[in-house]
């Protein structure tokens, strides 16, 4: 067992990250199980997950293909980088396009990592037929791919006990059972699903959050909130949850994206059991710092299991 004294680096660039907030959270979380993670997205929360076995999904393939790359063959994966990231430095955009190109007839998780690092903020997006379609952020060169290199190695030895799976978020807590902890971070309620055409259904999550109390699994849900002047305020039912706080997450890369400005994003974080006292007033004290989330606790004991 580890010890995390920072957040770590992303190795999968991911809009709506909990990488700035991932220690804070992780004092919320009780010992289990297993831990489950059906939205993965950028992973931010597996550093800290409570116990070495995990089960991690998300719909998008090429993402969970490219975890798998990264758990089982950081090497090649590594030196797949390296080998795209200097194309773009000798042909300039036109490499970063020929590669856009191929991930989009492919579905090549190296394609995928590339593009992570080299699209305008990072923002993973995909058009209305499923292709990536955002452009080569022009004044950035990428990652340099010898501290990459260090990131995948870090980030191979935290996922060993990690399964992936690529399925709907229900199907990936099939098997939750009593004594394990789950961790969701799905879509605003009413937005369209993660990089899918499709609205989030909140009526289908808060059954399964309903079953997933009645297996006697405990969870940690950040869910609704504000970002900026736009509100989202589909709260959880009541009889679902027993405690609810707060948590700044940082600010909006859209309006960044969008040049109409930077919108400061604040979640709630719903929870079906009661933290110990000492860890809600601790966190209660965060959300009053000037810095936001994460100054006032110690993030020493946050546990990685390697």
């Amino acid at each position: 067992m580890l010890i995390a004294d920072n957040p770590f680096e992303p190795v999968i660039k991911w809009s709506g990250s909990k990488r700035s907030v991932a220690a804070s959270l992780r004092h919320l979380f009780p010992r289990a199980g297993r831990y489950f993670e059906p939205f993965v997205g950028g992973g931010a929360m597996l550093p800290f997950r409570p116990c070495r076995d995990a089960v991690a999904g998300d719909v998008i393939k090429e993402l969970i293909d490219l975890w798998t790359c990264i758990r089982d063959e950081p090497v090649k994966t590594a030196s797949e980088y390296e080998k795209r990231w200097q194309k773009l430095q000798d042909q300039g955009h036109t490499a970063y396009y020929a590669i856009r190109e191929a991930f989009n007839r492919t579905r090549n998780p190296h394609d995928f990592l590339f593009l992570t690092r080299t699209c305008v903020n990072g923002l993973i997006r995909f058009n209305g037929d499923g292709d990536f379609n955002n452009s080569l952020h022009h004044t950035r060169p990428g990652i340099a791919p010898n501290r990459l290199r260090e990131i995948i190695r870090k980030w191979s030895a935290i996922l060993q006990g990690v399964s992936f799976a690529t399925a709907d978020y229900r199907e990936t807590l099939s098997t939750v059972a009593e004594g394990d902890l789950v961790f969701l971070d799905p879509p605003y309620a009413g937005t369209r699903g993660r990089y899918s055409q499709e609205k989030f259904d909140v009526s289908n999550f808060y059954e399964e959050l309903e079953r997933l109390n009645e297996v006697g699994a405990k969870w940690v849900v950040t869910f609704d909130g504000y970002a900026g002047e736009r509100t989202y305020e589909e709260a959880l039912p009541e009889n679902l949850f027993e405690s609810r706080l707060a948590l700044p997450t940082g600010n909006s890369p859209f309006t960044k994206l969008m040049r109409t400005g930077v919108d400061a994003v604040v979640e709630s974080v719903y929870l079906n059991f009661e933290p110990p006292a000492k860890i809600l007033r601790g966190f209660s004290h965060d959300r009053d710092e000037k810095d936001g989330v994460g100054a006032g606790l110690d993030v020493q004991q946050g546990c990685l299991f390697v």
